[in-house]
């Protein structure tokens, strides 16, 4: 129970990522607000769990949402300890095709909401004296790919945003830990839609795999465990950190002629 007692409030929690967390989180007894757009889908996760798990709507790129949030937390569950953004989108397209739309949209989601999120949760960590906060990045933020214009521009804002609040409240002697986990490909729906789509679903699978070195892509639950040890008191020393969960991908050296 490595969070027992603990007050965790979770973006995305609906599916994916972020669904993985919120199990994983439950199962080592944190007391879990999950949120997320999609209703009804967050509330069958929750029901699903035992413990003190609950849920709420909430738009990560409105300030209005946010403050609801963490004031409903503090009301029934308590002061927020730890927080976990894991909401996001993904629309690939390289720079002839992506268009203002989808810019501003990943930017609102990744940038914004990451910012929102921060500062949101800020006042009632500081009444604890301490408190976690885990952005869910990529490795498309550091390593991108030619397809994800507005992904990879997003999700590097977002990594800003986490060394930035780091520092921060390091300065401040908050006692407050910000850090962010980047995964490779993972397991999701978004990703299994990918490949239920394809001619070939095996074939693109072997393709994703093959982009990371251990050959294969990432189960939901390998990342939920990196960010348990973050949100954990195991990672008290740990701020500003981005944590490569990616089977090794951003090892790898650049090709000949691309790169530093």
């Amino acid at each position: 129970m490595r969070l027992h007692n603990k007050v965790a409030l979770i973006t995305g929690a609906a599916s994916g990522i972020g669904e993985g967390i919120v199990r994983l989180f439950a199962e080592q007894g944190a007391r879990v607000l999950a949120t997320d757009i999609n209703d009804e889908a967050g509330r069958r996760v929750v029901q699903s769990l035992p413990g003190d798990c609950h849920y709420l709507h909430l738009d990560v790129a409105r300030l209005a949402d946010w403050r609801d949030a963490v004031a409903w937390a503090e009301q029934h569950l308590g002061p927020v300890e730890i927080m976990v953004h894991s909401a996001g989108i993904s629309f690939p397209a390289h720079i002839e095709a992506v268009d203002e739309a989808a810019w501003h949209q990943h930017m609102n989601v990744h940038g914004l909401g990451t910012m929102l999120g921060c500062q949101s949760v800020l006042d009632s960590m500081k009444k604890l004296g301490k408190g976690s906060i885990i952005n869910i990045s990529s490795v498309e933020s550091i390593r991108p790919g030619p397809l994800f214009v507005a992904y990879g521009a997003a999700k590097a804002a977002m990594d800003a945003v986490t060394k930035t609040v780091a520092l921060h409240c390091g300065e401040k002697g908050y006692n407050i830990r910000v850090n962010s986990v980047h995964p490779a490909a993972t397991r999701t729906p978004l990703v299994q839609q990918y490949l239920d789509s394809a001619a070939d679903p095996a074939a693109l699978e072997q393709i994703y795999a093959g982009m990371q070195p251990l050959g294969r892509i990432a189960e939901v639950s390998e990342i939920a465990s990196a960010v348990l040890f973050l949100a954990s008191d195991e990672a008290s020393f740990m701020t500003g950190h981005q944590m490569y969960v990616d089977g090794g991908v951003l090892a790898k050296p650049y090709p000949a002629g691309e790169g530093a």
